[in-house]
C-alpha cells in the first residue's frame, strides 16, 4: 500500500498522453463521463491532475468547466494498488481550488457506475437529478407532421446559431459549449435543423453505428416550443435511420424533463429501465 506522503499531484500536459492511455488501460477503477470531448485531446487544459509515486502514475481526474461556470468530472481513475479514497480526496481538492480560479461555480458528476457514488458523497455531493433512457425498436413509424415550417439537413455554419439555441434550452448543467456542439457534429450521422424566418430555431444530432441508432441531442428554443418542432425533427430522423435499416433508436433525458419524456412515449419509445445519478456540489 503507498503513502500518501509519496504521491506528487501535478498538471497534465500533452506529452503525458501515453502516461495517461497507460493508466487507463490498467485502472482499477475508472469513471469516464459521457462526453463528446475526448478526454486526452484536454491534457493541457486545466485542471487535469495526475498523481504520481516513484515517477509512476497512479491515479488522475479532470474537470474541466465547459461551459465556463460548470465543471463536470470527466475522468478519475485510479491503479488497483492505490488507497481509492485518499487518493480521490487529494485529487478533487487541488481540481476544485483550480475550476473556482478559472471561474467554475458548481462541479458536476453523472455516476454511471454504482462504486463512484460514495466518493461523490464524501466529497459534499448531492443527488439532484437522474438521467434515464428510452428505445424505439422499429414499429410503428410515426406520421411526420405537415407543419409548414422548414427542416434541412445541418451544416458546419449554422453551429454558433444552433449553440444559441442549446444555451437557451438549457439549464447551465447541461448546456453544450460551441466547441462541444462542433465536436458532435463531426461525429454526428444525422444532423438537422428547422428555422423559420431564416433563423434556427430548433436541432437534433444523432449517431448510429451497425447496432442501431441514437438521438444525442434535441433542442427547441423556450420561446418557440408547442409548435410542434421536436415532434417533427425526431419523427423525420426516425424515418431516415429506418431508412437506412436502422430500426432500434435509443435516447435518453433527464427525470424532470416531462416534455420530452411525454414527446418520447407518444412516438413510440419506451424506457428501457436504465438510469445514472447526477449528482452536483457548489464551489466556492
Amino acid at each position: 500500500m503507498q503513502s500518501q506522503s509519496s504521491w506528487t499531484i501535478r498538471q497534465t500536459r500533452s506529452s503525458d498522453q501515453a502516461l495517461i492511455s497507460s493508466l487507463l488501460t490498467n485502472a482499477s477503477h475508472k469513471h469516464l463521463h459521457f462526453d463528446w470531448l475526448n478526454v486526452l485531446d484536454l491534457l493541457d487544459e486545466a485542471p487535469f491532475l495526475i498523481a504520481i509515486n516513484k515517477e509512476r502514475p497512479v491515479a488522475c481526474l479532470a474537470c474541466q468547466p465547459d461551459p465556463p461556470q460548470v465543471a463536470w468530472i470527466r475522468l478519475f481513475a485510479a491503479l488497483k494498488d492505490v488507497p481509492k479514497y485518499p487518493v480521490w480526496g487529494r485529487l478533487w481538492k487541488a481540481a476544485a481550488e483550480s475550476a473556482v480560479k478559472l471561474g467554475a461555480s458548481q462541479a458536476v458528476a453523472l455516476a454511471t457506475m454504482d462504486w463512484f457514488i460514495p466518493f461523490l458523497k464524501e466529497s459534499g455531493f448531492q443527488e439532484t437529478n437522474e438521467v434515464i433512457f428510452f428505445k424505439w425498436d422499429g414499429d410503428p413509424l410515426p406520421n411526420i407532421p405537415e407543419s409548414g415550417i422548414e427542416l434541412r439537413k445541418m451544416a458546419l455554419e449554422d453551429l454558433p446559431a444552433v449553440a444559441l439555441v442549446d444555451q437557451s434550452a438549457f439549464d447551465p448543467v447541461w448546456a453544450l459549449s460551441l466547441r462541444s456542439l462542433r465536436t458532435a457534429y463531426r461525429l454526428s450521422s444525422l444532423a438537422t435543423v428547422i428555422s423559420q424566418e431564416d433563423q434556427i430555431i430548433a436541432y437534433q444530432m444523432s449517431t448510429s453505428s451497425a447496432l442501431g441508432a441514437h438521438i444525442a441531442r434535441l433542442a427547441v428554443h423556450p420561446d418557440l416550443q408547442g409548435m410542434g418542432c421536436g415532434r417533427e425533427l425526431i419523427a423525420n430522423t426516425l424515418h431516415d435511420f429506418s431508412q437506412r435499416g436502422l430500426e432500434q433508436v435509443t435516447v435518453n433525458t433527464q427525470a424532470d424533463n416531462l416534455r420530452s419524456q411525454h414527446l418520447y412515449l407518444s412516438l413510440g419509445f419506451r424506457p428501457t429501465g436504465q438510469r445514472f445519478f447526477l449528482f452536483e456540489t457548489k464551489l466556492t
